[in-house]
């Protein structure tokens, strides 16, 4: 019997590799809430200056203020979104870019990646 209890205990404690992963990538995966966000992002950005050059501190200030449009400010539900959005918005200034990019390109990018 303790045999038994052990050995289950041991088993039970192991995790999979293949089970994390899938947990990872369905905490990580684009959902209809997102694909949303960044499609109003990607929008926006096309309509308001679209001839000024993209910044990163730009990218971030449209995340967080799209998500806090959506769930309220400060919020849990704000942070978790703002998050996913960054995740899947490609970085403005990594790894460096040859030539500067404008809003307007930028807000393309991310309407194509949207998918809506």
């Amino acid at each position: 019997m303790r045999d038994r209890i052990r050995g289950t205990a041991g088993v039970a404690l192991l995790p999979t590799n293949e089970a994390d992963e899938a947990l990872q990538r369905a905490r990580t995966a684009m959902n209809t809430e997102t694909r949303r966000l960044m499609d109003a992002v990607g929008r926006t950005l096309c309509a308001v200056n679209p001839t000024l050059a993209m910044r990163e501190v730009t990218r971030l200030s449209y995340a967080s203020r799209a998500a806090a449009r959506r769930h309220g400010t400060a919020t849990p539900h704000a942070v978790a979104a703002t998050g996913l959005l960054l995740r899947h918005m490609p970085r403005v200034d990594w790894p460096e870019p040859v030539a500067p990019i404008t809003r307007a390109e930028y807000g393309l990018r991310l309407i194509q990646r949207a998918g809506l």
